[in-house]
């Protein structure tokens, strides 16, 4: 079990009482929500704070969905995918209506899935345990999609196969998503990033794949990756703006060119975006200090 510690500083309610705040993200991770009971042991000089339902914690890891409608017009793979990004471990699939040909489908897929490691089958659910999180954190995930991307890039620009660039985004893309499921608990990368960093792998490759032997354009777009997922495992400001103005020119640079290189646009544009955004933090939140850093 993961141990984690804070600093948090006493305060006074009315006449008597002392309050101190947990941390938003460790409520969330063990289910403890506003109104709850928690139970305050004092042993041996410290306190301990806990759940005082002792599910709370397995319950807040797991969710569950009714497999028809929007969960079924998404598909297996949406579904764990969803569920996988959100922190959760556990999914409980009701089954109630399904015939037993569904069912058994249901439970083929889940199994064939990359991302759950068991199916178990109860009366009227399927119990799905999702496959763990690899022991490292949001940041050094974030590096490792970088450095895989990267090395991606530099491939295709000196002409590679296609199936060696699948395999690099492959890998960027297992890291981006073992980032993002942690980053759920530690808040370690901002939410507005979520939807770039899921397709960043995938849209990156396809242009790889089209631009193959273009140094000049995958060098300029490996310089972009470095600077946006640099600057998001270490909350650099600096580096996201340098990211937005390299995107810009990329940008100017597949516009002018058109034909292929016109696939790099939406990837540039979409960079630029988001790295505006999430510079904002460095500009608001720094108080004496240099805003951008």
């Amino acid at each position: 079990m993961s141990e984690a510690t804070t600093t948090r500083k006493v305060q006074r309610l009315g006449g008597s009482s002392l309050i101190i705040t947990l941390p938003k993200q460790w409520a969330r991770r063990l289910g403890i929500k506003v109104g709850d009971e928690i139970e305050v042991v004092e042993s041996g000089g410290k306190l301990l704070i806990q759940p005082k339902d002792p599910r709370a914690e397995s319950r807040a890891s797991t969710v569950t969905i009714r497999f028809n409608g929007i969960a079924k017009a998404a598909g297996v793979g949406t579904l764990v995918d969803c569920a996988f990004l959100h922190g959760y471990s556990r999914v409980e699939i009701l089954i109630k209506g399904l015939s037993d040909a569904d069912i058994r489908r249901l439970t083929a897929e889940l199994a064939d899935n990359r991302k759950v490691a068991s199916v178990e089958r109860s009366s009227d659910r399927l119990v799905v345990s999702l496959a763990p999180s690899p022991e490292s954190d949001t940041p050094r995930l974030i590096k490792e999609a970088s450095s895989a991307l990267q090395e991606m890039l530099d491939l295709a620009a000196s002409g590679g196969e296609e199936a060696d660039l699948r395999r690099l985004e492959q890998q960027a893309t297992e890291a981006v998503e073992a980032a993002l499921r942690l980053a759920k608990n530690d808040e370690a990368v901002d939410p507005i990033s979520y939807g770039l960093l899921v397709s960043l792998p995938s849209m990156l490759a396809d242009a790889s794949v089209a631009l193959r032997g273009r140094a000049d354009l995958l060098g300029k777009a490996k310089e972009m990756v470095g600077e946006l997922l640099g600057g998001i495992a270490s909350a650099s400001g600096r580096r996201l703006v340098d990211a937005a103005m390299i995107a810009q020119e990329l940008r100017d640079i597949a516009m002018h060119e058109g034909s292929q290189a016109l696939v790099l646009v939406p990837i540039a544009d979409a960079v630029a975006r988001l790295s505006l955004k999430l510079v904002c933090p460095s500009l608001v939140e720094q108080e004496g200090q240099e805003a951008i850093q």
